[in-house]
């Protein structure tokens, strides 16, 4: 029994060092509501996207008050839940305005060994003249959310950087919901 005692501390010690040297890990939601999403949306939605067309021409989609109306949790091939929106579609070229209601996929793929998650408009119809309805989902852009970033944050041991590894994305009935682990250690 006393030859166990001293082991103890060097036990200890060991364990210590070794949470010393692994960065910390902590564990955060980000939750945003419609009101929030739409602040996001609104600086990462591009205003307009060049279609290009035969021979060297181009059609220009301009996307103008994208707004968040629900969350559609249930829904999907996967049920990964859909984000419910409006937006007004304007083709100048062809005169057209047109308030449409998408849905908005919430999505999450593995890149680069790492996880990324990102919104994609779903089945976007538009009603034309001559050939009726014609999706334009395809020809909007896909929009990625935030998942990976790192900062620096001065301490009074030093410098310390911290970085998301992004893990999950969740779709509620009144928001959208990112997990995260945040990883610190002493920035270099």
């Amino acid at each position: 029994m006393l030859e166990r005692i001293p082991r103890v501390p060097m036990l200890l010690g060991a364990l210590l060092l070794f949470a010393a040297a692994r960065p910390a890990l902590a564990r955060v939601d980000v939750v945003l509501d419609a009101p929030s999403l739409n602040e996001m949306l609104s600086a990462m939605a591009p205003k307009e996207i060049s279609v290009p067309l035969a021979q060297g021409r181009s059609l220009t989609l301009q996307l103008q008050d994208l707004k968040v109306t629900g969350f559609d949790p249930t829904e999907g091939q996967m049920q990964e839940g859909f984000v419910l929106t409006t937006v007004r579609l304007k083709v100048p070229d062809l005169g057209l305005d047109l308030p449409l209601e998408p849905r908005l996929s919430l999505q999450v793929a593995r890149r680069n060994g790492k996880k990324e998650a990102f919104l994609r408009f779903e089945k976007v119809l538009v009603q034309l003249p001559i050939t009726g309805a014609v999706d334009v989902a395809p020809l909007l852009p896909v929009l990625p959310l935030p998942t990976d970033t790192s900062w620096i944050v001065p301490a009074q041991s030093g410098n310390v950087r911290v970085r998301t590894v992004f893990l999950e994305a969740r779709m509620g009935a009144k928001n959208l919901r990112l997990t995260f682990d945040l990883e610190a250690a002493p920035a270099p």
